[in-house]
């Protein structure tokens, strides 16, 4: 798996919705605040089965009408290839959201 530089994971932010990197974390993180807890429930389980398909995992906090996702290849202690493109899956899924405020 493919460890994306600095550079690479800044590019590829560019592309994305926005998600921030945290280098001392090395993760990439997101915010996505809803109407409603129904709303931010629906995104969660949205993001699960995307996850699930890619058998990759996102970490998920939601406090009442915010969802916090954050990811990172944990196995690889590095930001992969695969959590851009599961970061692209998510910004869909977020558009796609009826119930964002």
């Amino acid at each position: 798996m493919v460890h994306l530089s600095e550079d690479q994971i800044h590019e590829g932010l560019t592309r994305l919705t926005d998600w921030e990197w945290d280098p001392e974390a090395v993760l990439i993180r997101r915010t996505v605040r809803l109407a409603d807890f129904l709303g931010a429930i629906a995104l969660v389980n949205e993001v699960a089965q995307a996850a699930e398909q890619v058998d990759h995992h996102p970490d998920i906090d939601i406090r009442y009408t915010t969802v916090h996702l954050t990811l990172s290849t944990h196995s690889e202690g590095a930001v992969t290839e695969h959590d851009m493109a599961l970061a692209a899956r998510i910004d869909e899924l977020v558009a796609a959201t009826a119930h964002l405020e």
